[in-house]
């Protein structure tokens, strides 16, 4: 899977996973960073946060929530480690929550939880640019990992759909036509999804039961290298899990 780090105006949008750290340093210190803002906490975005801080010497920024995060990250699975590398700690960030500007263009900065509960889209209205982090991907998904909301991901993604854009930047596949027509397929996609499985857990099934009624496909191998962290399953849990959430809150 790709990684796409955006720079736009002397503002460096997360940083690329530490096993390509190498390729990736040698095409970012050539640019005239001013300020780098991290989307979120996973690997594949902050990976080369350090290096860069230490080149560069410039201010960083993140959500609050981010940033708290960021200063004792989470454990990652084995299956994580080994394709994008691992996070470094880091109490070098600062929290902002509103917007983030550059010499020309100011950013919106929007809560789109659901993948990750830190993670933020950046928007700039007069362009029409919207920095999607991992709120895309694809049109749909085959597993998430264990701590991700579906019913988030759907309410992240109606509210994006609702601002004016024609450029997508996501992380890992950018749309620069119609990108619209991709968010709202993915939403369709996880509503659909959402439905049936709370269809099936209604009527009693359970996760795994409820796999083999949708026939869902099992990925055993990605299950056993990532200890159950990437999982089919994992989207089926994520689902009777926020089910369970709505009727206790």
């Amino acid at each position: 899977m790709l990684v796409y780090v955006y720079f736009v105006d002397g503002l460096l949008i997360d940083t690329g996973h530490s096993n390509a750290r190498k390729m990736i340093l040698s095409h970012l210190t050539k640019l005239p960073v001013e300020q780098i803002f991290i989307t979120h906490h996973h690997e594949d975005h902050n990976g080369n946060l350090v290096a860069l801080q230490k080149h560069f010497q410039v201010p960083t920024y993140a959500s609050s929530l981010c940033t708290e995060i960021m200063k004792n990250p989470p454990s990652i699975s084995f299956s994580q480690w080994l394709l994008w590398g691992k996070t470094e700690s880091n109490n070098n960030i600062q929290p902002i929550d509103n917007q983030i500007s550059t010499n020309k263009y100011t950013f919106q900065l929007i809560p789109i939880p659901g993948h990750a509960r830190d993670m933020v889209a950046l928007y700039e209205p007069n362009e029409g640019w919207l920095f999607s982090a991992d709120l895309y991907i694809y049109d749909y998904i085959k597993f998430c990992m264990d701590n991700e909301s579906i019913a988030q991901q759907i309410s992240s993604l109606k509210k994006v759909l609702t601002l004016d854009f024609e450029y997508l930047f996501c992380a890992h596949n950018p749309k620069m036509k119609d990108p619209k027509v991709n968010l709202l397929r993915k939403l369709t996609f996880l509503q659909n999804f959402y439905q049936e499985v709370s269809n099936w857990h209604q009527k009693g099934y359970g996760p795994e039961q409820i796999m083999d009624q949708m026939s869902l496909k099992r990925n055993y191998w990605m299950r056993f290298i990532s200890g159950g962290a990437l999982s089919g399953l994992n989207m089926v849990k994520s689902v009777i899990r926020d089910e369970y959430n709505k009727l206790t809150s």
